[in-house]
């Protein structure tokens, strides 16, 4: 698997699309790959690392974006993800995506080349 073409093609078809979006497109493009939840994160985190660092992205929650630097703010939600064992439905990720609705503690906003902000 080579994840630069990964993280583009989520890109290409997520652009402008909430955090939870961007896990789904993710989770599309390693539908192959079994038991892939562990690495899902990883590439999920690195992803969005990715974005960060280019200033494609922010993370914002309550139309306020998130303080710290990148590291801290990807700590937080880190921090905040789901345990995998976890039954409780507001941390899915995958069925209805509850956990980006409600838990999460932010969300993406994007940034055009001409320095709008896509508020997601």
């Amino acid at each position: 698997m080579n994840r630069e073409s990964l993280y583009q093609s989520v890109i290409a078809s997520a652009r402008g699309l909430s955090l939870g979006a961007l896990w789904q497109h993710l989770e599309v493009e390693c539908r192959t790959i079994p038991d892939n939840s562990a690495l899902r994160k990883e590439l999920f985190f690195g992803l969005l690392q990715q974005l960060l660092n280019a200033g494609q992205v922010r993370l914002a929650s309550d139309g306020v974006f998130l303080s710290g630097t990148l590291q801290e703010q990807l700590q937080q939600l880190e921090n905040a993800w789901p345990q995998p064992d976890s039954d409780d439905e507001l941390d899915d990720l995958d069925e209805t995506g509850f956990w980006f609705l409600v838990n999460a503690p932010a969300g993406l906003v994007w940034i055009t080349p001409e320095g709008q902000e896509v508020w997601t």
